[in-house]
């Protein structure tokens, strides 16, 4: 089969341990500031630091690959460890190939299906063709916040390696204001694909061979830690509820 541009392969890893800077006084103090800062303007409960954070700089480090790559995407919910650093940024000078950097965040947890719109947009003009998408989620709020979230249950991080491939990558489909229901017609009939689906599309009644239900411990990162685990055409969909995105991404169909 001819390459074209898709997944190469995903990497999990869930990280047991608060970030190394996390137990820093000094830091805790200059992220109490920063989020304070930040969160002035929308009147949300004072920052209480996060002793028990990640750094996204630190789990994605873990994950870099050791070949060049063109571009270098985060994306992520909960604001990092790290106060006031574009954390893709700063990890693309040590990043193989020295890619161009950016993160997607306020996306929940349409935010990883976003990047690999944009991405495979890229590679569609001729630039960026090999990236890596690191999908990266924290167990620790720093604040106290003004609608119920969803906090993960551990730290993880899953990276995936796109480029030429045979796994290729249809285009993404991102759908805000419909329910999980919708994702019955969204999808379709799945034939020999593995349907990874966000623990808020259980039980929709999915025509599928094989569904996989994702770690719901996990909001962001759980169906791409699935999908590092799944062999063959895989489809991964997510629902959520906050933000009313429905999002279908496929893979080797």
């Amino acid at each position: 089969m001819s390459p074209v541009w898709g997944l190469r392969r995903a990497v999990a890893r869930r990280f047991r341990e608060p970030a190394a800077q996390a137990g820093d006084p000094g830091h805790a103090a200059r992220l109490a500031t920063y989020l304070g800062d930040l969160l002035e303007p929308y009147a949300l409960g004072a920052p209480g630091g996060m002793a028990g954070g990640q750094s996204y700089g630190e789990m994605a480090a873990a994950l870099l690959p050791d070949e060049p790559v063109d571009a270098l995407v985060l994306a992520y919910d909960i604001p990092d460890v790290e106060p006031g650093r574009a954390t893709a940024t700063w990890l693309s000078h040590v990043c193989p190939g020295g890619p161009m950097a950016l993160s997607v965040s306020d996306q929940g947890r349409a935010g990883a299906h976003t990047a690999l719109r944009l991405l495979r947009d890229y590679a569609r003009s001729g630039t960026y063709e090999r990236a890596l998408l690191v999908v990266a989620e924290q167990s620790a709020l720093p604040y106290e916040p003004g609608v119920p979230a969803e906090v993960p249950a551990e730290h993880c991080a899953v990276a995936l390696h796109l480029g030429p491939s045979t796994v290729q990558v249809a285009r993404p489909r991102i759908v805000r204001g419909a329910g999980p229901h919708d994702v019955v017609d969204l999808l379709g009939e799945a034939g020999d694909a593995t349907v990874v689906l966000g623990g808020h599309l259980a039980g929709v009644g999915v025509k599928a061979d094989r569904v996989v239900l994702a770690d719901p411990a996990q909001p962001m990162t759980g169906v791409w830690e699935a999908l590092a685990s799944v062999d063959g055409p895989a489809v991964v969909a997510d629902f959520d509820p906050a933000l009313g995105y429905l999002c279908v991404s496929a893979f080797g169909c």
